[in-house]
């Protein structure tokens, strides 16, 4: 766990980025960060938090953001507060800022102890924790006045480390980088003397005086100043020559090494345009370190990735960049482990290095251990570096391996050459594709300035279906920059529209293709993991469980989990979180096309059955322990299907259904698609409360309508209904009452007609549903007594959530409050005989509602004390924010209007994040109510108007008419009587027409007007 503020703020926790949400609360963590283990003081966290503009309500709303960051803390961390303020304690090493500090310590003990390579070393670890400006995300003037200090101590590292570099002999490798700094920083004089003395031990004394004459000019029209004595004086010291400037020697030849015959400088050429990859570049520097201790040691770093990922282009830029700091050479060899001919034997690489180092070929011995021998003799004590490109095999590697510790070794390959890891001190890296932004920029830089203008979107939808590979992204480049009249939109639509691995294909240049470095990868597989593979390409979803891989090849576990590691291993599968498994959208497209000429269509046909009917029945089973009580439609399994996944523990089941949501997701849209159309409803359907408790409400109804076309297309009825009536009630959250009261009136009709009984109670009890939130309630209790009547003739026990539960509800809002109460212990009844907790938290809700209305305010406070335990137990934020505002309600009741409003703040905070318009609108009437019994009307108007204007956007009739009488009874006690009158008229027209007991409150008010 790490908390990060040098860049965007957030923390760093299980190998995850969790980003913070807000400003405000980005804003705390950071000054709580930038002062760990001591005490912040209120004053100085409200003006961090608002700067110059600090609210009268600051000390509230900054306990209420205080109380937010504690939750999202959790364990990881303590924040303690004391009278004088507030304090993170975190341990050292717990932020980057702190880690940033130690290792530049580090580095400049390290320098005084005269280790060079292990200082540059730690303050490149040190500058590589800088993500960007520092405290990004966080209140404007609170940036303003901590990051410049942070951005100087980072200039300040910069420079030290440069100084390093230079002090090793990079000076070529840092011209670039310094021209860089130099721009960015024209009147920074460290950078510009560090430029002159890189170029002037480069060879180029004439650029270094350049640059001095450039920075003489600068100063004078800028400032009117002359540059420092420093760099005056480095000036004259180039023009004189002076023996000072030169680099200490770093390399002494000993009589006991045998002689280099030659330096060798064998990488290839620099990637034409090399763009991004900085965070690995930094991983790779990380190999000039001198070892643990400081003690010297070969560092070998194995680089593996997909096919087209540029792990060569990696490789050799990183080699060029360091080159100075090996002044005895390089060394490479291309060892075709995946090409077109057969791999290079370690006996024919060693005879190329040898020859590389100047050895005659005469002298070269012919048994490959005695090349062994000459090849490490030749390299001890010397400072070289070795590039071991496309390796096949660790077997392939090891001879070629040095002895002295003075050389690094980079390896590339496919494979992850695990075994290499075994026998050898190996640092490996897997390159991923590149970001959006560094695919973006390296189309630009193929294209050019010109012809990219005005093209982001374009650029971007490119990169995306390039899937951001680097052999792709230039592949289409190469076919816009050979056809000037094709443009980029033209190319998306090729590649959108055609296969993207035959469009990315060059006619005259197969072998360069995308398809053709996949094929060399599929080729090197073994029959059955080729199998797994050409398989895996069709399931729908962005990632699969290994169990699911399982089912859909049908093998055995161990054969099975055997081909999947091989796929990892020759990176053409990704394990990711939780070992899932992913496969980039290219190597998809692959998959699928070698399974049309590899795999007979019922084969192909058979296995994604059995994979949905799996799917299915399991995610049936995890629903019913996810919610138990629920009426599955799948009653009896088939014996092919015995194979589900079976949950010990409802935790067990949630946590499957959250890993495999996208995929059913995805699922459903792929077979409502492509023949599978029972199982796209069904599994719809079965997801539906799913959707519903965890707020995927956008899902919920994307799903069903594409299900609801299957449904029509099969011609069935049963199924029809089943989806009308959940995507009906998906709909209410959108505020689509009236949509949702048309598709239960279809779905009863289709029930009906079907003479099923059991699905008529659903539809009726659905129906009075929506006749209670729809401002009808006296219509409710009449339907839901038929649904009642229905349940109880077929003999069945009434649902916890069902036309029992609507009929109190009902009950609730015309005031019949016993006969609510009542009825809500009933349903409490079912409920704890199917141990649904979910359930019973709300109907807690309302019977606590109830109890406050009879006047029985501590068996109230229970009721909700005990829905908000089970809602932070199940870790629901939408069930814990409605039990904390019922709270609110209590305490107000209770006259305790301070605690009140704190518990109504707290809903609102928490209902915001989850952007629940229907319960924040709820919250904002009763905390005006509050406020406008503590005293404060302006307020309260406020939050009742912002409640009306949710209530009419949501077609949410009772809250319409609640939120004009808090707007009335608040412009009553700042004496605005017209405004009063005019929205107690307003409630009283909405009230009026529910039959509910507000009506004739409200009533007589205007009537005593």
């Amino acid at each position: 766990m790490e908390f990060r503020v040098l860049g965007p703020v957030g923390i760093w926790r299980d190998e995850r980025f969790v980003s913070i949400v807000g400003q405000k609360q980005r804003t705390l963590l950071a000054v709580l960060v930038l002062n760990a283990n001591r005490v912040v003081s209120h004053d100085r966290l409200l003006v961090a938090l608002w700067g110059s503009a600090v609210p009268a309500s600051g000390r509230r709303l900054l306990h209420n953001h205080l109380w937010s960051l504690r939750r999202l803390l959790g364990d990881i961390a303590a924040l303690a507060s004391s009278p004088a303020g507030y304090a993170l304690q975190i341990p050292a090493g717990s932020s980057d800022l702190d880690v940033f500090d130690t290792k530049v310590e580090q580095a400049r003990t390290a320098l005084s102890a005269g280790d060079a390579v292990q200082a540059a070393e730690r303050f490149r670890e040190a500058l590589s924790l800088w993500r960007g400006p520092a405290l990004a995300g966080t209140h404007p003037e609170f940036q303003l006045t901590e990051g410049p200090g942070l951005e100087e101590r980072r200039i300040v590292t910069l420079t030290e480390r440069i100084d390093v570099d230079l002090a090793l002999g990079g000076n070529s490798e840092l011209i670039a980088e310094l021209r860089r700094f130099v721009a960015e920083n024209p009147l920074h004089e460290k950078f510009r003397g560090q430029l002159m003395l890189a170029l002037y031990r480069a060879g180029r004394a004439a650029e270094a005086l350049k640059e001095y004459r450039l920075a003489h000019r600068y100063f004078r029209n800028e400032l009117g100043l002359e540059p420092g004595e420093d760099l005056a004086g480095l000036h004259q010291a180039i023009l004189s020559a002076d023996p000072s400037l030169d680099p200490e020697p770093r390399h002494l030849e000993t009589s006991a090494a045998p002689r280099l015959l030659s330096i060798p400088r064998q990488l290839p050429s620099d990637i034409a345009r090399f763009t991004g990859r900085k965070d690995d570049l930094r991983q790779l520097d990380l190999m000039l370190s001198t070892g643990e201790g400081g003690i010297p040691a070969m560092v070998i770093t194995s680089i593996a990735g997909t096919a087209g990922i540029g792990k060569t282009a990696l490789a050799t830029h990183w080699g060029h960049r360091v080159a100075g700091l090996f002044p005895d050479g390089q060394l490479y060899v291309n060892l075709h482990g995946y090409s077109q001919g057969q791999p290079v034997e370690a006996a024919q690489a060693l005879h190329r290095l040898l020859r590389g180092l100047g050895v005659a070929v005469e002298e070269i011995p012919k048994e490959a251990d005695e090349r062994e021998t000459l090849y490490r003799s030749l390299l001890a004590d010397r400072r070289v570096l070795v590039v071991l490109d496309n390796a096949a095999s660790p077997d392939q590697v090891r001879p070629l391996l040095p002895g002295s510790p003075s050389c690094k070794v980079v390896i590339t390959s496919r494979d992850s050459l695990r075994g290499l890891w075994v026998t050898h001190d190996v640092r490996g890296m897997t390159l991923d594709v590149l970001s959006a932004d560094e695919a973006r920029d390296l189309l630009v830089a193929i294209l050019g300035t010109e012809r990219t203008r005005g093209e982001a979107e374009a650029l971007s939808q490119l990169a995306g279906l390039c899937g951001h590979l680097p052999l792709a992204l230039r592949l289409a480049a190469a076919h816009l920059a050979g056809q000037p009249s094709l443009s980029i939109d033209d190319m998306v639509a090729r590649l959108r529209n055609e296969n993207p691995l035959v469009a990315l294909e060059i006619g005259e240049d197969p072998h360069t293709g995308v398809r053709a470095a996949f094929e060399l990868s599929y080729r090197a597989l073994p029959e059955t993991a080729r199998r797994v593979f050409r398989l895996m390409g069709f399931h729908p979803g962005p990632d699969i469980g290994v169990d699911a891989v399982l089912v859909l090849v049908g093998l055995p576990s161990g054969e099975g989990r055997s081909a999947i590691d091989r796929l990892v291993a020759a990176h053409l599968i990704q394990r990711g979180d939780g070992g899932r498994l992913a496969m980039h959208d290219l190597v998809r497209v692959y998959a699928r096309d070698r399974s049309e000429l590899d795999d007979r269509a019922v084969d192909r046909c058979d296995a994604l059955s059995r994979l949905f009917d799996w799917y299915l029945y399991t995610a049936d089973g995890a629903m019913n322990l996810f919610d138990p009580g629920r009426l599955s439609m799948l009653t009896d399994i088939p014996a092919e299907h015995s194979c589900k996944k079976v949950f010990g523990r409802p935790e067990a089941a949630a946590s499957w259904l959250d890993e495999e949501y996208p995929s059913l997701v995805s699922m459903i849209s792929y077979c409502a698609v492509q023949g599978w159309r029972d199982h796209a409803w069904k599994i719809a359907r079965t997801l539906s409360r799913f959707f519903y408790m965890n707020d995927r409400i956008d899902d919920w109804i994307t799903t069903h309508r594409i299900s609801l076309a299957a449904t029509r297309e099969l011609g069935d009825l049963h199924g029809e209904a089943e989806v009308l009536g959940s995507l009906g009630y998906a709909y209410i959250f959108v505020g689509k009452y009236d949509d949702y009261l048309e598709l239960q009136q279809r779905a009863l009709s289709l029930r009906r007609a079907t003479e099923d009984r059991r699905g008529e109670a659903k539809a009726l009890r659905d129906i009075g549903y929506g006749l209670i939130r729809t401002g009808r309630p006296g219509e409710a209790i009449e339907i839901c007594r038929q649904s009642l009547a229905i349940e109880r003739a077929l003999g069945e026990r009434p649902d916890g959530q069902g036309a029992l539960y609507h009929l109190a509800i009902a009950y609730l809002q015309v005031g019949r409050l016993e006969e609510a109460v009542e009825s809500l212990q009933e349903c409490r009844s079912y409920v704890r005989k199917e141990d649904s907790r979910h359930k019973d938290a709300y109907i807690l809700l309302y019977q606590g509602d109830a109890y406050l209305r009879l006047g029985r305010i501590d068996e109230a406070l229970k009721c909700h004390t005990e829905a908000l335990r089970i809602g932070r137990e199940m870790k629901n934020p939408r069930l814990e924010a409605d039990a904390i505002n019922n709270l609110g309600r209590d305490h107000g009741r209770n006259g305790l209007h301070a605690k009140a409003i704190e518990y109504h703040e707290k809903a609102l905070a928490q209902v915001r994040e989850l952007r629940d318009r229907e319960l924040e609108c709820e919250i904002l009437c009763d905390l005006s109510h509050t406020l406008l019994a503590d005293g404060n009307p302006i307020e309260a108007v406020k939050h009742s108007r912002a409640a009306l204007q949710l209530a009419t956007d949501l077609k949410y009739v009772y809250f319409q008419g609640y939120a004009h009488k808090g707007i009335a009874e608040a412009m009553e006690a700042l004496g605005e009587k017209e405004e009063f009158k005019i929205h107690l008229e307003k409630a009283l027209a909405v009230f009026a027409p529910m039959g509910i007991p507000e009506a004739d409150a409200v009533a007589e008010r205007l009537a005593a007007l």
